[in-house]
């Protein structure tokens, strides 16, 4: 059995290597911390051991799951798709691109909207 990694997104699954998982975990923090979407390629296996290569939209609101997995399947080759997503988190990080807002105990409420506590 090798142990490689379920990812979940939009109700589907597949298995890719840890690797990849990883990769696609910190790109998909990137892109929420830099209100930026793209859409990225992961190769991968499904259930029955086929190679696929799984197409995910990765923008600011994904929700990615990924769990450990074994699988009598050999590991997909997702040393390009690593490289890939690797640059683009780095470039994401290194553009300046960060959508920041000020932390909620700094906000201002609006006078007219809070009323004062009783």
């Amino acid at each position: 059995m090798r142990r490689m990694r379920t990812v979940s997104y939009g109700g589907e699954s597949f298995i890719t290597s840890d690797e990849a998982a990883a990769a696609l975990l910190d790109f998909t923090a990137a892109a929420a911390l830099s209100d930026f979407a793209a859409v990225v390629h992961v190769p991968a296996i499904d259930g029955t051991g086929a190679r696929i290569t799984a197409d995910l939209v990765i923008g600011p609101s994904s929700e990615v799951f990924v769990l450990p997995a074994t699988s009598k399947f050999d590991e997909p080759d997702t040393r390009a798709a690593v490289a890939e997503l690797r640059k683009r988190t780095s470039e994401l990080a290194m553009s300046g691109h960060v959508s920041t807002a000020a932390p909620v105990d700094h906000v201002e409420p609006d006078a007219d909207y809070w009323e004062p506590l009783q």
